[in-house]
């Protein structure tokens, strides 16, 4: 009962606006970081539970939080350096078992992620608003509540109008924030609206998928299209390891063929095409150019918090999730999680077809949202409440691990239920 409640209130507590904060010292504590502090402590009094039920990721993990507290602690000093990874354990592992612990079953996965992919549904009225009168309104609000006016000032200027529209926030502190917690539910509610088609189904992937358009970000988009390819993967995977052979054949020679019939490079050229801005396409080029050197220097515990090295018309912000992972945590630590995240989804995939019909589809919803998680990692940063999400994500597929087991379930249900029409009929 309090594990559903967390989970409930940690759902809820996502979409609560920044200005809701409160500080202490040079933390600002939201309200999801209350929750989260909670299900940390739920898991310490329930470290048996844990402990049965821990595998590699479990291992893994830890050791990632461990490295990037030591990092931290080496960089800042004790007291500097334990209060940013109190932090950080608080999102890592608070998530993590906050979902682990809570997402025990394919209903309890069916109910967060209805619960996440409705609300971001009704917010598309909002989000519509927002895009075509430019008026931050949900801000505006909670700025009139609270006093705190903690959205970036650039989120209110020319440069976040594109087309003659303004790119939505809608209740978060930034565009790519709103636009890829969408592209995360973003398959869970289409593959449902296809396993039960219901009108409701519809509209809400409908209005889901309208709200990451609002955002004018390629980050959601970029998502929706890995999404797509990793579809294709899922489909060909249990029967098809030729299929890779082919596909990785095509896919590295397309590459080699675009990079020497242009002076450009292929990844120049990906940048380029697949941003809305080119010139911020190249920006992040230039933050894995000048951000190498600091990361050959510090390869063991990373720079951490500190700033990097950059010229001078460079702004200090970090447009990549394992980039920035690997210069405020070092190489190993980046790896660590990096891997740890892969296995976790080949692990899944190689299972996939032992699935239930009934539950295969959860699973390859979070198949498809965990991988564009992973690769669009590399464009975006998973700054505020992405990355408390992306461990909740990743921790929200342990029910998945026993199939069979699973099937003997369903397979009970379905005939109690079987039984149970033919004694009313």
């Amino acid at each position: 009962m309090i594990i559903r409640i967390l989970a409930i209130l940690f759902a809820i507590s996502i979409f609560i606006p920044v200005e809701f904060h409160y500080l202490v010292g040079s933390l600002r504590i939201e309200a999801y970081r209350i929750v989260l502090g909670l299900a940390l402590i739920y898991a310490f009094i329930n470290i048996n539970q844990i402990l049965k039920k821990a595998d590699i990721i479990d291992i893994l993990l830890f050791f990632f939080a461990l490295l990037a507290s030591a990092s931290l602690i080496y960089n800042h000093g004790l007291k500097d350096g334990i209060e940013s990874s109190g932090i950080l354990i608080i999102e890592i592992l608070g998530s993590f078992y906050l979902a682990r612990l809570f997402v025990t079953t394919p209903k309890n996965y069916y109910q967060i992620n209805m619960l996440f992919a409705t609300i971001l549904a009704v917010l598309l009225v909002f989000s519509l608003y927002e895009a075509f009168a430019k008026h931050r309104i949900l801000h505006e609000w909670a700025k009139n509540i609270t006093g705190h006016d903690s959205l970036d000032y650039r989120l209110y200027t020319h440069h976040y109008i594109r087309m003659g529209v303004m790119r939505t926030t809608n209740l978060f502190a930034h565009p790519i924030l709103y636009g890829t917690i969408g592209a995360i539910f973003f398959p869970f509610i289409v593959l449902l609206a296809f396993f039960k088609f219901k009108i409701s189904n519809v509209i809400k992937a409908i209005a889901i998928l309208l709200g990451m358009f609002s955002t004018l970000s390629s980050a959601p988009l970029l998502a929706v299209a890995f999404q797509g390819m990793t579809a294709v993967v899922t489909r060909f995977w249990a029967g098809g390891k030729r299929f890779w052979f082919g596909f990785g054949f095509v896919a590295l020679s397309g590459m080699v063929l675009v990079d020497t019939i242009s002076n450009r490079g292929f990844f120049k050229i990906l940048i380029s095409h697949m941003t809305f801005n080119a010139n911020t396409g190249y920006y992040r080029l230039l933050q894995w150019k000048y951000t190498m050197d600091d990361i050959a220097d510090h390869p063991l515990f990373g720079i951490g918090l500190n700033d990097w090295t950059r010229p001078a018309n460079l702004n200090n912000s970090i447009d990549s999730f394992w980039l920035l992972m690997t210069l405020q945590h070092g190489i190993i630590a980046s790896f660590l999680l990096l891997f740890l995240c892969l296995y976790a989804i080949f692990n899944v995939l190689n299972r996939l077809h032992k699935h239930h019909p009934a539950t295969q589809w959860m699973v390859k919803s979070w198949i498809l949202a965990f991988m564009s998680l992973i690769l669009i990692g590399f464009t975006v940063d998973y700054f505020g409440k992405i990355q408390p999400l992306f461990f909740f994500v990743l921790g929200s597929i342990g029910w998945a691990r026993n199939a069979p087991k699973l099937n003997q379930i369903l397979a009970r249900m379905t005939q109690r239920a079987r039984l149970k029409n033919r004694q009313e009929t």
